[in-house]
């Protein structure tokens, strides 16, 4: 729930829950309590539509009606919610115990039908009765019955009551009815499946109206009365047995299929051989396929010489669709009939026979399949390999492995597919043992089997095939070692390295490799792989990075990293790589170490190439990712590198990201990148003002490809529908201080000073500004000495995104930070001077003094590298995200300079300098929308009233300030399920008698209250 308090005057203290209030009788007009039950929809819960439909049940019938009747005509309104509304109580009223008002719904919903104009809200109300409508429903129902408009509607809510008496009706109005009525009223009548019907729609088919035709057939179709079997034989025989516009056939189908459901197998089985008679030509293969379907459905216990017959056709889709329908019905007393068709037929049906009998699972038929393994038809075989799995599985194994034997390639990958999906627990053993014997494809396919399985307790098999002369077959053993190695192998695979060479050696690498990704302690095993490589030759010991790299840890990073600071270029290049391949993102740190270091363009590449992935693997927030790709964009040389940088930006998806890109729309050899990246980042959010629309229209202007035609288009579309508003413009131009000036005392001791000693005293502070303050490489450099750099302008409320980096000067001093309104601060320090506290990372509110002064986390970069902020400043709160990370969420920012005052409405923004080096750059700042403050009148000024809560701030406010907020002037709370109720809010000040006058909102089912004088 939401509660909103404004505060004028004098005070008390807010406590929620205090006490339920008495409950009154609701004086509001019946007017009044529907705009008032449309404005809580739709409903956010389950618990609020309860609500709301209460409600609706209160109004009462005349109520009700009066709701429905303000639908609207197309084009004259918007029905959403009333249609939302009656729709939700018409669902409501259908729950058990609630019969009453399903009545009242029922009345409203009659009488209010006349009074409505439009057809289509007509027809709405109509399908309400479709829901709530039982007898009672019907005598207003009959009335729409010849109406072409909502005939339909009105017939498919008889339909839906379905009683003797509804369809009574229908059948009723079936002879008044014309043209549309008619139509609905004949169909209506075939989905009441109303037998009463049938002679008088009998006649209807025979019509000379098409359209007449098609529905009168449809309805006797699923009535299936035996009186319309003449008129639907004659039909179908009539269209040929094709499908065509009256349906014919499909219908003669339907009405078998609705014989056989309501137990008239007889007729059913008559029009199913009928059929097959009459639609023995290829043409109509379909309709002959229906007719097998009803006619074996019919047959249930004698079907099988119809589907014997059936499968020895030679027309292929038939004989399949027959072989379908048998799978349900083989039996073991009938699998000897179908063993013996198999020596009836030809190979093609042989081989779809045998195929149905593997999916019957039909286990007498399988020395007969076992036979056909022999066949020289290769379809035949194949369907036999698959079959005889099926019903035998591990039974047949035996049997499968001499196939392979004996086989071609073929024959081999047909036995191994179906090996690898066959089940029991003795199969590797088996498989395992035929190795040796088998020729040499056989056993690659065998080894490759052992691999499928994961089958560790056959790896002696494996180890043994490892020394085989044959070459495809010793290769095959060292590739599957991977598949079928687990952790407590490692020590085999140690030794099998250290022995190996070549791509051996690679296929071991990668055995240990999985074996430490499997379940294992993982700290004992960078330890034990790192006692290993200690130990290992040299020239073995560069294996072990790539096994590092897959098993992560600090103490892996550390050594692939000392590897590469102390190795040769031989080791060099294996940390690198093993760096690069890193099995988390934590090895970006040392990959763009090295990008920064190395002169070798190979090593660059390499390195950018493992930090991009690094990046792309990270789950840090956008503008973490931001800060990281362009610690990569400052190191990379070739267009290539630049052009990987720009594309992995768009993972990067902020305004920032769209700046970045933006720099580079002038370069031809990434121009193309820049602008993709541009224009994804964008259309992916939302943003507004002249800096981001400057931006898509050069991009518009640049960007190239076969879908740059919809591209461009999108980003005008995007243009056009931009919000209103400056968005964010830049606050620092990148060449000279510009927009910025020195610090003149504090926002109060300005105040105090008139005009020329103010000017006199702000030339003196631009004056040491210049001294203290550089601009150099984009960026704004404080030089140690000097004082804060602030705005020129003043702002309120607002959004400010800026990058700061400390500069490590060996000093361990670094601190600095940001003053908002002219007030301090946003903190920045060097999160290693723990004597001063800041251990507890930047970003926090360093001189509050009653609000909470530290961040959330700690989420800043190491000295030397770029941190960003997003700090939102509204009324008197504070947000601040660092690094994408939010660290202060919605604090009270203090008046530091007096603690009596509530900060100030309007002040500069403050660069702090503190002693320290410091760089920032890429400044810019959005205005927000402020609330004008509330003044009270000169009446309530002379009458002794004060202010507050003037909209703006809650400095005469103590208590939960942090769940108590300001929303658009108003004070609200946002109580958290399962968080209580959310506390108090106390004045500061106590009052003994007085007068207090405020404005209040609640949501339904709040509950909220004024403790008066409270201790």
């Amino acid at each position: 729930m939401i509660r909103k308090i404004f505060f004028i005057l004098l005070a008390v203290i807010m406590l929620q829950n205090a006490a339920q209030a008495q409950q009154k009788t609701d004086q509001r007009t019946v007017t009044t309590r529907i705009a008032d039950l449309l404005a809580q929809m739709p409903a956010k819960d389950a618990g609020l539509l309860k609500n709301n439909m209460n409600d609706i049940s209160q109004l009462g019938e005349e109520g009700y009606i009066t709701l429905i009747t303000g639908l609207t005509a197309p084009g004259k309104g918007n029905n959403s919610l009333l249609e939302y509304a009656i729709g939700g109580f018409s669902g409501y009223v259908t729950q058990t115990g609630q019969e009453n008002l399903r009545k009242m719904a029922v009345a409203a919903y009659c009488k209010a039908l006349p009074k409505l104009t439009d057809p289509q809200n007509k027809s709405f109300i109509i399908s309400q009765l479709e829901l709530v409508g039982k007898d009672d429903a019907i005598s207003c129902l009959q009335g729409f019955l010849a109406d072409p408009l909502l005939a339909d509607p009105a017939g498919r809510a008889l339909v839906k009551i379905n009683t003797v008496a509804s369809k009574t009706t229908l059948l009723n109005a079936l002879g008044k009815a014309n043209g549309a009525a008619k139509l609905s009223i004949i169909e209506a009548l075939g989905d009441s499946r109303f037998k009463d019907a049938a002679p008088a729609i009998n006649a209807l088919a025979a019509s000379n109206d098409v359209n007449t035709t098609h529905v009168a057939l449809y309805a006797l179709a699923y009535i299936a009365d035996p009186s319309s079997e003449n008129v639907l034989a004659a039909a179908a025989e009539k269209s040929g047995y094709k499908y065509e516009n009256t349906n014919a056939t499909a219908n003669y189908l339907i009405y078998a299929t609705q014989l056989l459901e309501n137990g008239n197998t007889a007729l059913a089985e008559q029009i199913g051989k009928k059929l097959l008679s009459k639609t023995a030509a290829d043409e109509h293969v379909s309709v002959r396929t229906a007719a097998l379907k009803i006619l074996v459905a019919a047959n249930k216990e004698g079907n099988q010489q119809i589907l014997l017959d059936a499968a020895g056709d030679k027309n292929a889709v038939y004989r399949a669709a027959a072989l379908k329908f048998a799978v349900p019905y083989v039996t073991e007393a009938s699998t000897g009939a179908w063993v013996k068709k198999l020596g009836q037929v030809d190979d093609e049906a042989k081989a779809d026979i045998v195929y149905m009998l593997g999916e019957s699972n039909a286990k007498g038929a399988l020395p007969a399949i076992l036979k056909l393994l022999k066949s020289k038809n290769q379809k035949v075989k194949l369907s036999a390999i698959n079959a005889a799995t099926n019903i035998g599985q591990e039974q047949v194994l035996g049997d499968l492995l001499q196939v392979m034997g004996k086989g071609d390639a073929t024959d081999i990958a047909a036995v191994s597919g179906v090996i690898d999906r066959m089940k029991g627990n003795d199969i590797p053993a088996k498989v395992a043992a035929a190795i040796p014997a088998a020729k040499p494809e056989v056993q690659v396919a065998l080894i490759n089997i052992l691999a499928s399985r994961a089958a560790n307790t056959q790896l002696n098999a494996i180890y043994t095939q490892m020394k085989s002369k044959n070459p495809q077959v010793q290769q095959a053993a060292y590739t599957a070692l991977s598949a079928v190695v687990v952790n407590g192998n490692l020590p085999q695979l140690f030794t099998l390295l250290n022995e190996n060479s070549g791509t051996q050696e690679l296929a071991v690498q990668a055995a240990i490799i999985a074996a430490v990704n499997g379940p294992g302690d993982k700290t004992a095993q960078v330890e034990a792989v790192l006692q290993q490589m200690n130990t290992a030759p040299e020239n073995k010991k560069l294996l072990y990075y790539k096994v590092l790299a897959n098993l992560g840890s600090e103490q892996s990073l550390k050594a692939v990293s000392d590897g590469y600071a102390s190795g040769n270029e031989q080791t060099q290049q294996a940390a690198l790589e093993a760096l690069s391949a890193w099995v988390d993102g934590n090895a970006a740190a040392a990959l763009i170490k090295i990008a920064r270091e190395t002169k070798n363009p190979a090593f660059l590449n390499t390195a950018i190439n493992g930090y991009l992935r690094a990046v792309k693997e990270s789950t840090a927030p956008a503008e973490q990712k931001l800060l990281l790709l362009r610690n990569a964009m400052a190191v990379a040389q070739s267009p290539e590198q630049k052009n990987q940088i720009l594309k992995a930006t768009e993972q990067a998806k902020c305004f920032n990201a769209i700046v970045f890109a933006g720099k580079y729309l002038d370069d031809p050899a990434l121009q193309q990148a820049a602008a993709n990246a541009v224009m994804n980042i964008t259309m992916a959010g939302e943003y507004n003002g002249e800096l981001v629309k400057g931006l898509l229209n050069k991009t518009i202007a640049v960007i190239t490809g076969g879908d740059s035609g919809y591209q461009k288009e999108g980003m005008r579309k995007y243009i056009a529908e931009m919000k209103a508003g400056a968005g964010f413009v830049s606050m620092f131009n990148g060449t000279d201080l510009t927009g910025w000036k020195g610090l003149v005392a504090d926002p109060i001791k300005r105040s105090k000073m008139d005009a020329k000693t103010l000017a006199t005293e702000q030339q003196k502070a631009d004056a040491k500004a210049v001294d203290s303050w550089k601009v150099a490489n984009g960026e704004l450099q404080f030089a140690s000495h000097g004082d804060n750099l602030v705005t020129a302008k003043k702002y309120g409320d607002f959004e400010m995104l800026v990058d700061w980096k400390i500069i490590d000067d060996k000093k361990g001093e670094g601190d600095a930070g940001i003053y908002l309104r002219g007030t301090p601060q946003v903190q920045i320090w060097d999160n290693a001077r723990t004597k001063v506290g800041a251990q507890v990372g930047s970003g926090g509110l360093y001189n509050n003094q009653v609000n909470e002064s530290k961040p959330l986390k700690v989420a800043d970069n190491k000295l030397d590298e770029w941190n960003t902020f997003r700090i939102l400043m509204k009324g008197d709160r504070v947000t601040v995200y660092l690094n994408g990370v939010l660290v202060t969420d919605n604090v009270i920012l203090e008046n530091y300079w007096d603690k009596n005052m509530a900060i100030f409405a309007e002040e500069q923004v403050e660069l702090q300098a503190y002693g320290a080096p410091v760089a920032y750059r890429d400044l810019y700042i959005r205005e927000l929308p402020r609330v004008k403050p509330f003044e009270l009148t000169a009446q309530e000024k002379k009458e002794g009233y004060k202010v507050l809560f003037d909209g703006t701030n809650m400095h005469n406010w103590m208590g939960n300030t942090t769940d108590y907020v300001i929303e658009d002037g108003n004070i609200a709370i946002r109580p958290k399920p399962g968080k209580g109720s959310g506390g108090n809010l106390f004045t500061k000040e106590e009052f003994s008698d007085f007068v207090y006058r405020f404005e209040f909102q609640l949501t339904p089912g709040a509950n909220n209250g004024l403790g008066i004088r409270a201790p």
